[in-house]
């Protein structure tokens, strides 16, 4: 055979088991940022949840903060799909906004003490 004219010659068992290996590695990455988002959203929550309950404030005010915690605590990310942890990312953001009048009006300490990124 003449040099560039080279024929490749595939085997099937290999190249289903190349697909079946890269769909698996996807889903695995996918389930890892999906892991990494919601475990942002638990920290988030449980700083705040007790940053309030250090606060001088009425103890129900950490309420809501104690039960999303609770409920993202029984969340099985292998089960869950982009919409609903944007779903979830979109609650747990519209419950700090509404904190956010109480820390803008000075009534509330700042809850994070770590770099800003």
């Amino acid at each position: 055979m003449p040099p560039g004219n080279h024929v490749m010659i595939r085997s099937p068992w290999k190249s289903n088991t190349m697909i079946r290996f890269l769909k698996r590695w996807q889903k695995k990455r996918a389930v890892r940022e999906l892991q990494l988002r919601i475990d942002h959203c638990r920290k988030t929550i449980a700083d705040v949840e007790k940053a309030l309950s250090a606060e001088e404030l009425r103890p129900e005010i950490a309420l809501p903060f104690r039960r999303l915690g609770a409920a993202l605590e029984r969340v099985d990310v292998s089960q869950l799909d982009e919409p609903e942890l944007e779903k979830i990312e979109t609650a747990t953001n519209k419950l700090l906004s509404e904190f956010r009048t109480l820390y803008l009006q000075g009534k509330l300490k700042n809850i994070h003490t770590g770099l800003l990124h």
